[in-house]
């Protein structure tokens, strides 16, 4: 996918490989417009989120999620890759890449069922770990678990890491991702909620399938596969409870949950919008990490090298640039980029180049001045 930080890199590969030819120039200029080559090229590589667990706990449901959402990785091509953590990534699926180490990734998303194992530990707290810029946590089958929240919060305890709680078949269906491929239908939902059932009839499949509704055996079934019968069951409650009736609307009326509203219920318990918004901050911080080692990549060369230092220091002027600088450091600080009006965007330079001023730490200070480089060249657009 052409963007405009792989046009801004790709004209910085061009100028810098348009040099003297390695009969003309030196050995080490031609080492040096290799090495420029070589950090655009890592730079722009597809970014890897590696789905890993021990075989059985879910997955493939996580990966569905995943490969649904969108992960804002800077215009980089995510892809989503399986494996059994105890083969080390041998088994991955997914779109093969030679330019992507399948057994290590840029993001780790670690799923387990149940108890925390042994080798659930080891795999969290091994060295290999360390490789990723972002690791998150998954308890995924959470809709078997009668409190899944505590759960996490036990394992949270247990590992040291954050664990969210994920009802991963419910979260793929709602995204359009059964294992049948068929999209959840919320009139079959409403035709169950009408239905003569006794609370027993939604404790299992079979008697699912027993009860006595308008429906063919094959769409209980998709209705299953979808969102599971812990998700049917949520529906069913809140299509059958009285709902407060919303202001502005008469109060003769009969307020019913509209699929949208249906649908944010199965959201909200299925854990689909936190495990998407976790990893998608993990994605953006793998990306940023990547402008920011090609950024230090780049000063190094440029340093030992005058025949390229030119188009470099082009580069590292650019908007593109800037803007990747900013990105970082505000990363590093824990900070949002704050946007605006152009006085609140004078106030924000201000406010940076004070702050680097006064900055004893020196990794706070550079960040402090991107910052403030960064909203100042937003001042000139």
């Amino acid at each position: 996918m052409t963007n405009v930080a792989e046009t801004s890199l790709n004209r910085l590969r061009d100028r810098t490989a348009a040099g003297p030819s390695e009969t003309d120039g030196s050995t080490s200029d031609a080492a040096a417009r290799e090495a420029i080559a070589t950090a655009v090229h890592r730079r722009l590589r597809p970014l890897l989120v590696r789905v890993a667990g021990r075989p059985g706990v879910g997955k493939s449901a996580v990966r569905a999620v995943l490969e649904s959402a969108d992960l804002d990785a800077d215009g980089l091509d995510v892809q989503i890759h399986e494996s059994n953590e105890a083969d080390n990534g041998a088994t991955a699926r997914s779109t093969e890449s030679a330019d992507v180490d399948r057994s290590v990734g840029d993001v780790l998303v670690y799923v387990f069922a149940g108890a925390i194992s042994p080798d659930d530990s080891a795999a969290l707290t091994s060295p290999s770990r360390g490789a990723h810029n972002g690791t998150v946590v998954v308890l995924t089958k959470a809709d078997t678990l009668d409190d899944p929240a505590a759960a996490a919060a036990a394992a949270s305890e247990q590992l040291g890491l954050a664990v969210l709680p994920v009802m991963g078949t419910m979260a793929a269906g709602l995204r359009g991702s059964g294992s049948s491929g068929t999209p959840l239908v919320m009139d079959d939902v409403r035709t169950v909620a009408a239905a003569d059932l006794g609370p027993a009839d939604l404790l299992t499949v079979e008697r699912f399938q027993a009860a006595d509704i308008a429906l063919s055996g094959r769409r209980r079934e998709d209705l299953v596969d979808c969102i599971e019968l812990r998700g049917l069951a949520l529906l069913v409650s809140a299509l059958r409870r009285p709902i407060p009736v919303p202001s502005g609307r008469s109060a003769g009326s009969t307020p019913v949950p509209s699929d949208d509203d249906l649908v944010q219920i199965l959201v909200e318990a299925s854990g689909l919008d936190a495990l998407v918004e976790a990893v998608s901050a993990a994605v953006s911080t793998a990306a940023a990490n990547r402008d920011a080692d090609l950024h230090r990549s780049l000063r190094q060369i440029a340093a030992g090298h005058r025949h390229v230092r030119g188009a470099v220091e082009s580069y590292l002027a650019s908007d593109e640039a800037v803007a990747a600088e900013m990105r970082c450091a505000a990363l590093h600080l824990g900070v949002p980029i704050e946007t605006g009006s152009e006085w609140e965007t004078v106030q924000q330079a201000a406010l940076w180049k004070q702050r680097a001023a006064t900055a004893k730490d020196s990794d706070v200070r550079r960040s402090a001045l991107a910052l403030c480089r960064g909203h100042v060249r937003l001042l000139g657009r």
